[in-house]
């Protein structure tokens, strides 16, 4: 465990982890309330492996999450953890691909299962999964658990697991159905708000920015002109409906911009596209509905743009926390009209919001040649499958296509094919080399992700 820490260079912990940790070490409920980007996941994390003992092939802890990305992320970040642990073996379920994949990887058991609560609940009904030597449940993010209506699968899945277990809850906010929940699944829990008093804290490194345009046309215009600045970085975009996700990203592109969509609707493999290309450098900008708000772990996210105004004050905080993370520094911008700054300006969490007037410079109408990326996604047609590793396509990329080991970029490896990132001055050249080219004795197709 101590190795997995040091690999990852944590050297101090965060606020969250100093007050989880020793309760949870030591066996206690624990009800966490954390802003996004606080460090919780290892604070479970290394309270939850810490109980798990890897010669024995059952089940030990559950983490239950409300997305897809969720669940990836957290299942990473485990792996990271445990990395040096002889044999630990940590699985995440979700739904949108096949159920017989996910039944075939359970021959070998997991120790750490992390779940959404409706795949969860379908592996316990085909007793894919059986849980009677769990010792500790997490629930995170259990405020959206809740939004999303996962109530009853819930309490499905806690009914059918040992009642003599540690189980773990964190939450970016508190409200009463929260508490329910705690009273509920808990016993004799610690509770701790490690934001302080104030239930709507975002990180203090965060800067939040409200632009007043006249109406809402302007917008487009006004967007465009705050991730184009020099500073803008690498930019997250909120819409609230796919459909104005589709015409902002479709905007964006024909302004020359690299970027990407993230939406409800779009099938498993396009969204790992669309997060692996802003993940890795080579898109700019991702346009997303609220799926992104949760789960989204992207380091050097610099820029947050609210298009559309959030519904409700939680969602304001929880789109306005994907930067700033971990106490790096970030910029969350609101777009916004006079009728809609009057609602969003009496939120609590909205009250360090710097307001100003926007009369954004008109587009221009010759292509404008802004900033390129400097890496592109190359698709290859293997993964876990297969046998495949990071390990094997550095390799590959090296020995086959040309490429020095430290200009090989973020590689993520999926069920069935893997994303390699490269420089894009020499994307044609490894392409070439690398048709055909066999990675660990198999033969594959290598494609440039458009």
């Amino acid at each position: 465990m101590l190795a997995g820490i040091a690999e990852l260079n944590f050297t101090q912990p965060t606020a969250v982890q100093q007050l989880v940790l020793a309760p949870a070490l030591d066996g206690q409920d624990v009800a966490g309330q954390a802003p996004t980007g606080s460090g919780k996941t290892a604070a479970y994390g290394l309270a939850v492996l810490q109980q798990v003992d890897p010669t024995s092939a059952t089940v030990q802890a559950v983490v239950l999450v409300p997305a897809r990305e969720l669940v990836l992320q957290v299942r990473d970040a485990l792996k990271s953890l445990g990395k040096h642990m002889p044999n630990l073996r940590v699985a995440g379920y979700y739904g949108g691909h096949a159920m017989r994949e996910e039944v075939k990887g359970l021959q070998q058991m997991p120790h750490v299962v992390v779940a959404t609560p409706g795949r969860m609940l379908d592996h316990l009904e085909r007793r894919t999964i059986i849980p009677n030597r769990l010792k500790v449940l997490v629930l995170d993010e259990a405020d959206k658990l809740l939004d999303l209506g996962f109530q009853e699968e819930m309490a499905t899945i806690v009914s059918r697991l040992p009642v003599r277990r540690q189980t773990l809850l964190f939450s970016a906010t508190m409200p009463d159905k929260v508490l329910t929940l705690v009273r509920e699944y808990l016993t004799k829990p610690r509770v701790m708000n490690v934001g302080g008093s104030n239930a709507t804290t975002l990180p203090e490194s965060l800067v939040l920015r409200g632009h007043v345009v006249n109406a809402a046309d302007q917008k487009p215009a006004a967007l465009y002109h705050l991730i184009t600045r020099p500073d803008a970085g690498r930019s997250l975009v909120f819409a609230n409906t796919r459909d104005r996700v589709e015409e902002l990203t479709r905007f964006l592109k024909g302004r020359g911009l690299a970027a990407e969509a993230l939406h409800g609707k779009m099938l498993q493999p396009e969204r790992d596209k669309s997060m692996m290309k802003l993940r890795n450098g080579s898109a700019t900008v991702l346009v997303a509905t609220d799926v992104a708000a949760r789960g989204l772990d992207v380091n050097e996210l610099d820029t947050v743009v609210q298009f559309d105004p959030p519904h409700e004050a939680e969602t304001f905080q929880h789109r306005a926390g994907r930067t700033a993370r971990a106490g790096a520094v970030g910029t969350a911008h609101l777009l916004v009209t006079p009728y809609e700054q009057q609602k969003i300006q009496n939120w609590p969490s909205a009250a360090s919001v710097q307001w100003a007037g926007i009369r954004p410079p008109a587009l221009p109408t010759a292509l404008p040649k802004p900033p390129r990326p400097s890496t592109v996604t190359l698709h290859i047609s293997a993964g876990k499958r297969e046998k495949i590793s990071a390990g094997d396509l550095v390799g590959a990329f090296v020995s086959v296509g040309g490429l020095e080991r430290d200009a090989v970029g973020r590689i993520e490896v999926f069920d069935h094919y893997s994303f390699v990132a490269v420089p894009e001055t020499m994307a044609e050249e490894i392409l070439e080399k690398m048709q055909g080219a066999k990675v660990k004795g198999k033969k594959v197709k290598v494609a440039l992700v458009r």
